[in-house]
């Protein structure tokens, strides 16, 4: 007698508990979360230089250079250095403004330039990271981007 009511107490403590859990649903649909757009406009001062996987910030003051995008698509460089398009400016754009993979230059001049872009954040910073190969295709170049704060 005393194991049926034993097992009866356990089965009836199993459903309870069971029952419970139906509270602690999460009621939030999926549908509710959106990706954000990558906000790339700003002004962004070159932080680190790689040449073919190289290292070679410390080869020349590469500080002074900011490449400037602007929320209307248009962009300037300041300081210019080797880039994948000429000095002055023109518009922007990003294949995807949620996942940017490629960033499209657009001088004055009605010439495009492509490059790979990743966006990553780096020590609580948001950096623009681009590949590119400026002049000569065998050389690969990698410009590392942190937004300037315009506080």
């Amino acid at each position: 007698m005393k194991f049926k009511l034993k097992a009866i107490f356990l089965q009836l403590t199993m459903i309870f508990l069971l029952g419970a859990c139906d509270t602690f649903r999460d009621n939030t649909s999926d549908d509710s979360y959106s990706e954000v757009s990558k906000q790339l406009d700003g002004t962004w001062q070159l932080k680190t230089v790689l040449r073919n996987g190289n290292d070679i910030s410390n080869t020349m003051n590469f500080s002074q250079f900011h490449m400037v995008l602007n929320k209307d698509s248009s962009y300037t460089l300041e300081n210019y250095l080797p880039f994948v398009v000429s000095e002055g400016g023109g518009t922007w754009s990003v294949d995807d403004p949620y996942y940017p993979f490629l960033l499209t230059f657009r001088n004055e001049k009605g010439e495009n330039a492509q490059v790979e872009i990743s966006y990553p954040i780096v020590e609580g910073k948001r950096n623009i990271i681009l590949t590119l190969s400026p002049g000569c295709y065998s050389n690969s170049y990698e410009y590392s981007f942190e937004k300037v704060d315009n506080d």
